[in-house]
């Protein structure tokens, strides 16, 4: 009597079966679609978000004390004046927190991979930023685009082309010789991105965003950014 062999309902996923490492190579396989080779350990974990909170909170420590004379309390700390500058400082602070952590007791091509993605994480983090911030400044000049629904417009021109113009960038400064597959755009992209259209309502000064206090979430959803280039490998 032959018992029934259970397959999967994803022929991809089951063409795995003829190796004799499957539930290996199946890891590696679903991993590969976060850019990961294979998962993060715990402590890697842990490492990348002290990295990536530290590298956010110091130059948001340094932007409240200069704008407000002092810390004393958490509210102040998290409300400051964004512009452009403020937002891509901490921005950048928690990817270099994130991949410097990350990077600690790691092999060589482990860090090789962390460094690209701080790249990647990086020109996703500014590079869209700087062209909402152009087009409003351009706005500003045109009196009939200087409105509310042409600054949401341009945020989500901004940052729809900023992120593929960033993808493009990052990969042209990882690879310049084009020897490996280019970094794609992923939905985690896309969600991680939220700090960019976060940030250009913020930079918009949008009155219904001040109301909310939606600046004092900038420096968590940067330093997912951090994060995630800490664990990539």
């Amino acid at each position: 009597m032959i018992n029934k062999i259970q397959t999967s309902d994803n022929p991809l996923l089951n063409s795995f079966s003829s190796f004799p490492n499957e539930k290996r190579v199946r890891k590696g396989y679903l991993s590969r679609r976060y850019h990961n080779v294979e998962e993060a350990d715990t402590f890697t974990k842990v490492r990348a978000t002290v990295g990536a909170v530290a590298g956010a909170a110091i130059p948001l420590v340094y932007f409240a004390k200069k704008q407000n004379g002092g810390i004393g309390s958490l509210n102040q700390l998290l409300r400051i004046n964004y512009g452009l500058k403020e937002f891509i400082t901490i921005g950048a602070g928690s990817i270099l927190g994130g991949v410097a952590g990350g990077m600690i007791g790691e092999p060589e091509h482990t860090r090789k991979g962390k460094i690209n993605e701080g790249v990647f994480q990086f020109m996703n983090c500014s590079v869209p930023p700087v062209i909402i911030a152009g087009l409003f400044k351009l706005g500003e000049k045109v009196k009939h685009l200087n409105n509310v629904p042409c600054k949401i417009g341009a945020t989500g021109i901004g940052a729809v082309g900023g992120m593929y113009l960033a993808a493009e960038l990052s990969n042209k400064i990882n690879d310049p010789k084009d020897l490996y597959p280019d970094r794609k755009l992923t939905i985690k992209d896309a969600l991680a991105n939220f700090d960019d259209v976060l940030g250009a309502l913020v930079l918009a000064k949008f009155k219904f965003i001040e109301k909310l206090g939606a600046e004092r979430l900038l420096p968590a959803v940067t330093a997912w950014c951090g994060y995630r280039a800490g664990v990539s490998n």
